[in-house]
């Protein structure tokens, strides 16, 4: 019965060490702050070429 109980409290030890360790990593990488220049700079390209392709026609 000793070792019974050693082995379940040994599993449930591991079980919540796995929760705990994904609950972390998933909110570490839920809480990465992404930039938004990339976007700007893509609208800004846009405009540009909409700009010459009007002057064009």
């Amino acid at each position: 019965m000793k070792n019974l109980r050693k082995i379940i409290v040994l599993f449930a030890v591991i079980f919540l060490t796995g929760i705990i360790v994904t609950v972390k990593t998933v909110n570490t990488s839920l809480n990465k702050i992404e930039t938004t220049e990339k976007t700007v700079d893509i609208q800004k390209d846009t405009l540009y070429l909409l700009k010459a392709e009007k002057k064009t026609v």
